[in-house]
């Protein structure tokens, strides 16, 4: 973590435990958020999230496997469940997202931003470039 002199200026005792307690907030809230996210899309938080790591770049199943800390049989299993939702297709050990998954990640991936925003805006400024510091380092 690079911290400069005006970031440490708000490490008080006080704006520490603020901090901590906007982070558990605000994770408890995003946590919530995804969760609704998901059940909205009929989807499963494994699914998000391989589905994510797909979005990103990762095509193969072991790196996938490996990334989302899933065993194989789990993630064929998830694989197996997102094709049958037309959200993924698998070809030749390529692995795809549809159109239909382009569109919700789309939906889910916007709508979590919308509530991070939110509690960055609730944020007093004083403590953001704690707050900041301390969400890069996770």
């Amino acid at each position: 973590m690079n911290l400069s002199f005006a970031d440490t200026l708000y490490f008080k005792k006080e704006n520490i435990l603020e901090i901590i307690l906007g982070l558990h907030r605000s994770y408890k809230s995003l946590q919530k958020e995804i969760q609704i996210c998901c059940e909205f899309n009929n989807l499963t938080f494994n699914e998000l999230i391989v589905i994510l790591e797909i979005k990103k770049g990762f095509k193969r199943k072991i790196d996938i496997a490996n990334k989302v800390f899933l065993k194989k049989q789990n993630l064929n299993l998830i694989l197996k469940d997102l094709q049958m939702k037309n959200v993924l297709k698998l070809d030749d050990k390529k692995i795809l997202i549809t159109q239909n998954g382009e569109e919700l990640i789309q939906r889910t991936t916007d709508k979590i931003n919308e509530k991070i925003i939110k509690i960055f805006k609730k944020t007093d400024p004083k403590n953001m470039s704690g707050f900041i510091n301390i969400i890069e380092s996770l």
